[in-house]
């Protein structure tokens, strides 16, 4: 789908972006030298010398104004020559001289600027003596320089610190899709090899029965292969490959078993390990309908605003949740992997039937 005419291009997007940042960059440094006049026209109050406000406010904004301007050069200039990697030593010399050029031009354009700004008002700006008030600018301007570059080294290094958090992030997430991907593999050929199996005894029964099945289970191969290659897939295509494997085991025997099918009308909009109830179905059949159990196979789902809840009840024991394969021990392993702890899945004995739940959260992601 094209992108509407409403929404920025990526482009005009990092142009905003830059604009934002630019203006609260010089909101940030006006904020600071209006604070600075504050406290010089409260203090001349405080002791007794008060003086026009805007005599403070020229002095300060006017420094303020110029080392925002400098600070930019800095930050490039320490980005070229870094004092936060090997050889920091012998770059140290040249900081020491861009310190001295630093001052010589902060003092030089402040000096320019309150000049300038005197001269509007019909006034005459006293610099002082020059090399006294250099001096005195000078060791301000070098605690300024060290501040920074302080503040440029800390930075980089929470920006270094974060791009390794996220390339750690990305690891990770890479490993647990590849987790994921395996063992998603893994659902096939267990599920092939058991129905393959059924197929077999079915060809010594009725070949028609057989040929039906072989149908069928062609068209669910087909849909499988989709949910190869992917972490998920939507919640109504799982749907679908359990209905047409029911379908299957009813091929057989029409009589042996019947489903209570229970699922929200439309189906939920969400994203599910793919195959993943595959299993339960499986599980289910085996000690159910297939272990001569006859009866009803309840299949239901329900919704809220965080969960996906799923039942899948049958006929039938069930001793314990590491019986019958691998392919439960899959499904934990899986929803492990993809929601880690907000995931919840269980079998258990419910009278004379055996209940397996599932809890999948709506809207998370792979962790």
């Amino acid at each position: 789908m094209p992108p509407s005419r409403d929404t920025p291009s990526p482009a005009a997007a990092e142009r905003t972006r830059r604009l934002l940042g630019w203006l609260g960059y010089a909101a940030a440094w006006l904020a600071l030298g209006l604070w600075l006049a504050l406290n010089t026209i409260v203090g001349r109050q405080n002791a007794g010398r008060p003086i026009p406000a805007w005599e403070p406010l020229t002095w300060e904004l006017s420094s303020v104004a110029v080392v925002a301007v400098l600070a930019v050069a800095i930050a490039r200039f320490e980005r070229r020559f870094p004092l936060s990697s090997a050889g920091w030593p012998r770059r140290l010399p040249l900081h020491f001289a861009a310190a001295l050029v630093f001052s010589l031009l902060h003092v030089g354009a402040m000096f320019a600027l309150r000049t300038l700004a005197y001269a509007a008002v019909g006034e005459r700006y006293d610099f002082g003596d020059p090399w006294l008030a250099f001096a005195y600018e000078l060791q301000k301007d070098l605690i300024t320089y060290a501040t920074i570059v302080g503040a440029c080294i800390a930075w980089r290094a929470v920006r270094l610190r974060r791009e390794r958090e996220l390339a750690l992030v990305r690891l990770e997430r890479d490993l647990s899709e590849a987790r994921l991907a395996q063992l998603t593999a893994q659902i096939e050929p267990h599920f092939m090899f058991n129905t393959l199996n059924a197929i077999a005894e079915w060809c010594r029964e009725d070949g028609a029965v057989a040929e039906r099945a072989i149908l069928q289970l062609s068209s669910m191969i087909r849909t499988m292969m989709t949910g190869i290659n992917t972490t998920t897939w939507p919640l109504e295509r799982e749907i679908e490959l359990v209905d047409a494997l029911f379908a299957l085991h009813a091929i057989r025997d029409p009589s042996l078993f019947s489903v209570d099918r229970r699922v929200p009308d439309p189906v939920p909009d969400v994203e599910v390990p793919p195959m993943v109830l595959l299993p339960l179905v499986e599980n289910a059949m085996k000690h159910g309908p297939l272990a001569r159990n006859k009866g009803v196979v309840v299949f239901a789902i329900t919704t809220s605003a965080d969960a996906v809840f799923v039942e899948l009840s049958n006929p039938g024991a069930y001793t314990g949740p590491r019986e019958g394969g691998s392919g439960l021990p899959i499904v934990e392993k899986r929803l492990a992997l993809a929601y880690g702890r907000s995931a919840r899945f269980s079998i258990e004995r419910d009278g004379d039937r055996t209940r397996a739940s599932m809890t999948l959260p709506r809207g998370a992601s792979m962790e």
